[in-house]
């Protein structure tokens, strides 16, 4: 229960239902650890079932953890912005990294869930997301 780090959610756009994430800050301790991945998994996964369709992170070039992280949370390279930033009087680019809800839906969500979980908890998981749409669907039928 010890905060490891933050996450800043910015670009929020409502109308396209897309959001950007910023490299999650943390402890020097956490960097790289299952917690960082989890809080990572935990809240694309809130912001996919708020109806979020997209959501996407940009990281500096030269930023090896944050290319490990990204790679590990599942997010597809998606684009190559040269000479965004201006750090310490040296050009920097940017790398832009993404996910849809259609990939997360797809199978992305159940294979970072196993990686962190294992397989007996992604069994119990699927369980419990399949009574969720059996409740979902009868509510529908109620209304």
């Amino acid at each position: 229960d010890n905060i490891i780090g933050v996450i800043f959610l910015t670009n929020d756009n409502p109308q396209n239902l897309s959001i950007s994430l910023e490299m999650p800050i943390l402890k020097p301790s956490s960097e790289g650890t299952a917690e960082s991945i989890e809080a990572c998994f935990l809240l694309l996964d809130r912001l996919f079932a708020m109806g979020y369709r997209r959501i996407q992170l940009s990281i500096d070039s030269m930023d090896i953890s944050g290319k490990k992280l990204c790679g590990r949370i599942g997010l597809t390279q998606e684009g190559f912005i040269p000479k965004e930033r201006i750090v310490k009087e040296s050009n920097r680019d940017s790398i832009i990294y993404g996910m849809l809800n259609s990939d997360w839906d797809k199978g992305a969500r159940s294979f970072l869930f196993k990686k962190l979980h294992g397989d007996k908890a992604t069994k119990t998981d699927a369980a419990n997301e399949t009574k969720e749409d059996e409740l979902d669907k009868q509510q529908e039928g109620l209304a």
